[in-house]
């Protein structure tokens, strides 16, 4: 067990709050047996000043959001020599499953085991901040679909999120980008890009994480095209990304490398950060700092067991 309780700090607009309730969480968190020092409950204005306060503190510091929630608590932290670990409250909590956090119970579960210190790499895209990916084309323009329709006939948000997903595809599916990779020079037309920190790994069922990276400390970018073409190919592509192994579909391209720069025929471009829609202006460089983010990481199962 921590040898002191963990301050946790949660988004009070995230997605498993808004679902379930605070009571429940509540009593979830009194259930798992994890000693908790403070708990607060935090509207998202709130965030930033609580967060601060709270990384004063000695006790370890726990974070209930999304991605675009733990994106900003990296960003507050950077230079303050106070590690933070992640309970996943959003709704793709990519960097959750990267630490093997695939639900709250098994997180706080884990955490109640005890931490250790990690430090992961750090992706910029023009001098934002991420811990997932970044990307542009058809993702971000789903992002701002979704956030604008999620109150409105819930029920069919998933469908109708789908066929927008498709009918961009095909809309955006000429797009020209420019792209510099270490000094080498590309040309290509995609529809959706995303820049990773970090490679993603393969997947072969839909048991797996989809979306899961090879390594938190590989300190290299990862960039993804799709390139497809029709719309038989569109939704190939999407059935992929459902059910696994869409690293391996034809129309999808991988390059490496630590330093982009990405050009389109915009000025600006609507960019995705860790899941955050932003209008960047264009190029869009990118680049990774290795070992940049202190993270508390739950301890390794054989630890456990010594």
């Amino acid at each position: 067990m921590a040898d002191i309780g963990y301050n946790i700090l949660i988004n009070n607009r995230s997605g498993t709050v808004l679902n379930m309730g605070q009571p429940a969480i509540e009593s979830a968190i009194e259930a798992s047996g994890i000693t908790v020092a403070e708990l607060c409950f935090c509207e998202p204005e709130d965030m930033a000043q609580t967060l601060m306060r709270m990384a004063k503190s000695d006790a370890p510091l726990l974070i209930g959001g999304g991605d675009g929630t733990i994106r900003e608590t990296a960003a507050a932290l950077v230079g303050k020599k106070k590690a933070f670990g992640v309970l996943p409250f959003g709704t793709m909590n990519l960097m959750a499953k990267d630490l093997n956090l695939n639900s709250l119970q098994a997180a706080l579960s884990a955490y109640g085991e005890g931490h250790e210190i990690q430090d992961v790499d750090a992706g910029y895209v023009n001098g934002e901040i991420f811990l997932c990916c970044a990307s542009i084309g058809t993702m971000p323009q789903a992002s701002v679909f979704r956030e604008e329709n999620r109150t409105r006939y819930n029920f069919l948000l998933i469908p109708r999120l789908f066929l927008f997903v498709v009918d961009h595809l095909d809309k955006n599916k000429r797009q020209r980008i420019r792209l510099q990779i270490d000094g080498a020079r590309l040309k290509f037309r995609a529809a959706a890009v995303v820049i990773s920190n970090n490679r993603f790994a393969e997947t072969t069922s839909w048991t797996e994480s989809n979306f899961k990276r090879q390594s938190l400390q590989g300190g290299e970018l990862a960039i993804y095209a799709s390139t497809t073409k029709s719309r038989l190919s569109h939704l190939r592509l999407l059935l992929r990304l459902i059910v696994g192994n869409w690293l391996k579909d034809p129309d999808m391209s991988e390059q490496v490398g630590k330093r982009m720069t990405l050009t389109t025929h915009r000025k600006k471009e609507l960019v995705s950060i860790d899941g955050e829609v932003a209008e960047l202006m264009t190029p869009l460089v990118f680049t990774i700092k290795p070992r940049y983010i202190q993270m508390l990481v739950p301890l390794p199962q054989d630890a456990e067991a010594a």
